[in-house]
């Protein structure tokens, strides 16, 4: 990975806003550089004020989380129940969570949310993500002062832009740090296929790559801590969590049929396991204008 230069046409724009009079939040997306194509998917810069609740239920996911918290402090329950608290210009990271965590805002939110494979937030620390599947760690004890310098600049930064830029030349460094020692493994793939709406069995994928079913199952385990069936199943919810947030008001018949659930009631048996919660209340806990599932 070569040197980066600042670019000009950098895509922006608001995934979600709203404002009642009592809580408000906007979300606004932007592309990586291009240099940082297939390491890093988008970032989310964002802030909220909330009056009607303070925590939120982020649902069980197969992808990881990257935040840097600029405002007041974050805490944050994990899916094993550890707790973490945030102040201004730290940052967490967590893997795949296999049920849900509590995020509790300690006043006005300000941050941003580094949306990227696993994979990538496995060179970051430097270990497999199998090592931060259901917990979250603060990014300082997993690579140093580096996370805390980021942080630092990052709140000093005058606006959306400079922020995108430091957390560019971020990831082209720590990237490049790691090139040459990791190697494209065939569990990414797998993992890739899996999300799919058409995703195959993993018997088929190992068949694909050549190994055993065993063989697969094992690699896939050490290296993101959850089977490739298991990690079918929760992406598979994940789809389906994302339909309802969309649209609330289709029927639970139908979001089943349309996610492959082979009725409501199986729908239900997996919402409850990976959400601990049945798919009404899911989607009566759904805040208006993107903003998440409520807690309290």
């Amino acid at each position: 990975m070569t040197a980066l230069t600042d670019f000009d046409r950098r895509r922006e724009e608001i995934r979600a806003s709203h404002d009642d009079g009592v809580d408000s939040w906007e979300i606004r997306e932007a592309d990586p550089h291009p240099k940082l194509d297939g390491f890093v998917d988008n970032y989310a810069d964002y802030w909220e004020r909330t009056g009607t609740f303070t925590s939120r239920r982020e649902l069980a996911a197969t992808r990881g989380v990257l935040i840097f918290v600029f405002g007041d402090p974050l805490e944050i329950v994990d899916a094993e129940g550890q707790a973490l608290v945030l102040g201004a210009g730290e940052a967490f990271i967590g893997g795949a969570a296999e049920t849900t965590s509590i995020a509790r805002n300690l006043g006005a939110q300000r941050g941003m949310h580094i949306h990227a494979p696993l994979s990538t937030y496995a060179r970051l620390v430097g270990a497999p993500a199998a090592a931060i599947a259901n917990r979250c760690f603060k990014l300082e004890d997993m690579i140093g002062m580096e996370a805390a310098e980021l942080g630092e600049r990052l709140c000093e930064a005058s606006g959306s832009e400079a922020r995108y830029r430091l957390v560019d030349r971020f990831f082209v460094r720590r990237m490049a740090a790691t090139e040459a020692a990791v190697e494209r493994c065939p569990v990414d793939w797998a993992a890739r296929q899996l999300r799919r709406a058409d995703a195959r069995r993993p018997g088929e994928l190992a068949a694909e790559i050549g190994w055993s079913r065993k063989h697969l199952n094992r690699r896939f385990i050490d290296a993101f801590g959850i089977s490739p069936d298991h990690f079918r199943r929760l992406a598979r919810f994940e789809r389906f969590s994302a339909a309802i947030s969309a649209a609330p008001h289709e029927s639970l018949a139908a979001l089943a049929a349309d996610h492959g659930y082979v009725d409501q009631a199986h729908l239900t048996r997996e919402t409850r396991q990976f959400s601990a919660m049945t798919p009404g209340e899911l989607r009566r806990r759904l805040h208006p204008g993107g903003g998440g599932v409520t807690h309290d």
